[in-house]
């Protein structure tokens, strides 16, 4: 019998999909040995519940089940493909603020009872230097206007996705371009090479970051391609219908919002640039990404 565990994210907020302990304790009233149930108190728990769930599981099948946003998909994700890629599967019930990786799969018809019935199929991940990366590494202005929607949340928890566009409109005024070097191989096996003054770059494996933003929407996360999109320098009076073609995935006859379906590559700047990591900010200058196929099992509620 499968084992799952169900991990309730303390920060997510009211959604249609408001399923508590008391929920999944009574959908699973008959099979309480094989069902384990945390909310999430501290930092890393997630994590740390993950880890611990596989290592008293060896061996059998086991579902890790995220009721949250999408903070913790990424460690959980790399927990997983560090420690039980094959009998492991991480699957989400969308019920945080952005729930941007869930915009990659249908939850139409999705009910309490769908967590009864769910099938697995593999999906991609992106090595990213040392670490996994579930749905997008993006660096530039993004991760700039990420950085200030942090600050704001802090101040004013309750905006949820204003933020994001209050980080936008925050971010514009000190707009900057980095002179970034690229060396890709895109999905045919060919090298590309350019350098250039970048306002920002996304690396896709599902087709949606940012809050909703949908750069690439054709980025499939099984698809065992990459979906890097990128914006060159912007005159500044074009930069709002810019980012509202980005924002919407409008990158047709644009001459400086391109998108290239590639396998890896590696990115190089003079000095650290601001980056991110499905929404994890650092700094680096020199990132090196590629695809890594079928990485871990995926959940599917029927």
């Amino acid at each position: 019998m499968e084992k799952i565990l169900y991990i309730l994210s303390s920060k997510s907020g009211k959604t249609e999909f408001d399923i508590g302990k008391n929920d999944l304790k009574k959908l699973y009233k008959n099979r309480k040995n094989d069902v384990k149930i945390i909310e999430t108190n501290y930092k890393n728990h997630a994590k740390n519940a993950t880890y611990d769930f596989i290592k008293s599981n060896k061996d059998v099948k086991k579902a890790i089940i995220v009721a949250g946003g999408d903070g913790s998909l990424n460690e959980i994700a790399e927990i997983i493909y560090k420690y039980d890629r094959n009998n492991s599967s991480l699957g989400l019930i969308p019920m945080g603020t952005a729930n941007d990786f869930s915009k990659n799969f249908s939850y139409k018809n999705f009910s309490i009872n769908s967590l009864l019935n769910f099938k697995n199929k593999k999906i991609d991940l992106i090595k990213v230097n040392n670490s996994i990366c579930i749905n997008v590494l993006s660096l530039g202005f993004d991760t700039i206007v990420l950085e200030n929607a942090y600050k704001i949340l802090d101040k004013n928890p309750n905006l949820g996705k204003k933020a994001y566009l209050l980080g936008v409109l925050k971010s514009i005024p000190k707009i900057s371009y980095k002179d970034l070097y690229l060396k890709l191989e895109d999905d045919k096996g060919n090298m590309l090479k350019f350098n250039d003054k970048f306002l920002l770059s996304a690396i896709c494996n599902g087709g949606f970051y940012g809050s909703g933003f949908n750069p690439a929407p054709s980025a499939k996360v099984d698809d065992g391609v990459l979906n890097l999109v990128y914006a060159k320098k912007i005159p500044t009076l074009l930069l709002p219908s810019l980012i509202v073609r980005y924002k919407y995935g409008k990158l047709e006859n644009s001459k400086y919002l391109k998108e290239i379906k590639v396998k890896k590559g590696l990115i190089k700047a003079k000095e650290d640039i601001l980056a991110n990591i499905d929404g994890e900010i650092f700094k680096s200058n020199n990132i090196e990404f590629e695809i890594i196929e079928k990485a871990i099992n995926w959940i599917y509620f029927n």
